[in-house]
């Protein structure tokens, strides 16, 4: 279950069905304008008209609201739903109050601060007593303030999930963007250090060689000495550049831990990442690899956990990772080619 709520899937459906929620009320609305006692066809018709205007608006707004998007233009679109559904109080039956839960979610997700708790919790409020001004019994406005404030609530529930699914998503995207520019600025540094220096140092032999072939043929064997050492730096330098590709392709440890840490803490988790002042190694296999990840999935997918500490430590045989969070410690054994 968890797996899917994380899948790019349930990403991309779940604005799909917050606008689905929203329209399926409205709907419903239409078929109680029709039915209710007290109300008839004329007024059926009259709801049916306004929730073709003003449904478009709503899902409007959810639609953008539930994909974590700024409206252009809400305040103004919420302002024709209002004039909309208002004007037709009067006209489409003593159901119609039942509309204020749309416009009391639209205020909510278009509506600056507080003024969107005011319009919402007066939308609430006045919902009865229009409809009891309309006839509808006494005993059924308790009903419908609990039905304005259940459909509202419900939309809300559905669009404030949609946009915490996209911004996680969001975050997870920029998380392994961050975790790609940080591995390529050590491998960047890294051959700065090391093949970098090396290849250097074939320049600088190459060129006393060349101010070699400039001398008398009495220096012969010093050239000979010369260029037989830029030979083996040249064959020494080609292989650690293989070593070091082979190495590259394996994945970091340390971007490895860095990227556990950074998601841990972004759901909430206060995270902490001891590693020893010697340093860990560079690389990870797949399977550690895969461990980890499975148990930094399941501390995310985990109710009430507060605090995560995971801890490197440096022996022999490699690296053996502890992580520990409320009390339960796992360890990942991580069995390494070298060191840094």
């Amino acid at each position: 279950m968890v797996a899917l709520w994380r899948s790019d899937r349930a990403v991309r459906l779940a604005p799909v069905g917050a606008v689905a929620c929203a329209g399926l009320l409205p709907l419903l609305q239409v078929a109680l304008a029709f039915s209710y006692p007290g109300n008839d066809v004329r007024t059926g018709l009259w709801s049916l008209a306004v929730t073709v205007v003003y449904l478009p608006l709503h899902l409007r707004h959810v639609w953008y609201a539930a994909r974590g998007v700024r409206l252009p233009a809400g305040g103004w679109t919420f302002a024709a739903m209002a004039v909309v559904i208002l004007a037709a109080t009067p006209l489409a039956g003593n159901m119609w109050p039942r509309a204020y839960a749309g416009l009391a979610a639209s205020a909510v997700l278009v509506l600056p601060g507080p003024w969107s708790f005011v319009v919402y919790l007066s939308l609430v409020i006045a919902a009865a007593p229009a409809s009891l001004l309309l006839g509808l019994p006494w005993n059924a406005a308790p009903w419908l303030t609990l039905s304005v404030l259940s459909g509202s609530g419900a939309v809300l529930l559905l669009v404030w999930l949609s946009a915490a699914l996209v911004r996680l998503q969001s975050a997870r995207q920029v998380l392994a963007q961050r975790a790609v520019a940080q591995e390529r600025r050590r491998i960047d540094d890294d051959l700065r250090r090391t093949l970098g220096n090396a290849l250097e140092s074939l320049a600088a032999r190459g060129a006393r060689a060349a101010d070699l072939l400039q001398t008398p043929p009495g220096r012969r064997a010093e050239l000979v000495a010369e260029l037989s050492g830029l030979a083996d730096d040249s064959r020494r330098t080609l292989a650690e550049a293989r070593q070091r590709v082979r190495g590259y392709r394996r994945p970091s440890l340390r971007a490895e831990l860095d990227t556990a840490a950074t998601l841990l803490s972004a759901a909430g988790i206060e995270t902490r990442l001891r590693l020893p002042r010697t340093g860990i190694p560079d690389t990870i296999a797949p399977e550690p690899r895969a461990a980890l990840r499975a148990t930094v999935t399941r501390l995310l997918g985990s109710e009430g956990v507060s605090a995560c500490t995971i801890t490197a430590a440096v022996s022999t045989d490699g690296v053996r990772l502890e992580v520990r969070a409320d009390g339960v410690t796992e360890t990942i054994d991580v069995q390494t080619e070298g060191r840094p």
